[in-house]
C-alpha cells in the first residue's frame, strides 16, 4: 500500500470518526441527557458543524431513492453530473423551520445563476400530508421524499443524524460536505460553490 493510499485511508477512517463523534456526542443533547434534564425534545439536535472533504478523501458515495410528497420516484442517480443538496428535517424540529428561509433563499440563487445544483429534502417522522402542509406554508421550492419509517434516511449511512441535517454530494454522487444542524443561506452557498468549483 503506498504512502498517498494509506495517507487517504488513515484521513477517510478519521473522519468517519468525526462524523460519528460529531453526530452522537452533542453535548448533552441525546435523548437520554433530554429525559435526565426533563427536555424532552425527542430528538438530537446539531450544533451546525460543518465538514468538508477534499475530492481526493470523498470516499463515501450515497445512493438516494425514494418517493416524493407528491407520490412521484425519485432518485440521486438522475442528480449525477450535477451538485447534489439533501436536507433532512421535520416540522416538529424548530431550527428545521428556522432554516427554510436560508435553504430557500440558497436555492433561488442557484436556480438564478443557472448552476448545475440539484435540492431534495428527506422528511422525518411527518405523514405525507402533514410535510406537504409545510412545504406549502413556509414556500418551501423543492420537493422532499416521504418518511417510510426510516428507510430513507438509512440510504444516508448515519451522516443525518441530528435534525435539521444538510449533506452534500459532488456531481459523482460523493459526500463532499455536511452541516450538523441548521444551516445558514451564505454557509450553504459557500459550500455548494467550492463543490461546483472542483
Amino acid at each position: 500500500m503506498s504512502r498517498r493510499t494509506r495517507r487517504s485511508a488513515l484521513t477517510a477512517a478519521l473522519l468517519g470518526l468525526a462524523l460519528t463523534v460529531a453526530g452522537c456526542s452533542d453535548g448533552g443533547n441525546t435523548i437520554s441527557d433530554q429525559a435526565r434534564d426533563g427536555n424532552q425534545e425527542g430528538y438530537v439536535s446539531g450544533d451546525g458543524t460543518v465538514e468538508q472533504l477534499a475530492p481526493e478523501e470523498r470516499t463515501l458515495t450515497i445512493e438516494l431513492s425514494g418517493q416524493t410528497l407528491e407520490g412521484e420516484p425519485w432518485s440521486s442517480s438522475d442528480a449525477l453530473g450535477e451538485v447534489l443538496v439533501i436536507n433532512v428535517w421535520g416540522s416538529w424540529c424548530p431550527p428545521c423551520v428556522a432554516e427554510v428561509p436560508d435553504l430557500r433563499a440558497a436555492y433561488a440563487h442557484f436556480e438564478e445563476s443557472g448552476d448545475p445544483v440539484q435540492f431534495i429534502g428527506v422528511n422525518d417522522r411527518d405523514s405525507a400530508s402533514a410535510a406537504l402542509a409545510f412545504e406549502e406554508r413556509y414556500e418551501v421550492p423543492y420537493t422532499s421524499l416521504v418518511d417510510d419509517g426510516g428507510e430513507t434516511i438509512l440510504q444516508l449511512q448515519g451522516m443525518a443524524n441530528p435534525r435539521p441535517s444538510t449533506l452534500i454530494l459532488d456531481r459523482e454522487g460523493r459526500l463532499a460536505a455536511r452541516v450538523a444542524g441548521q444551516v445558514s443561506e451564505s454557509t450553504l452557498r459557500g459550500l455548494v460553490e467550492d463543490v461546483l468549483e472542483q
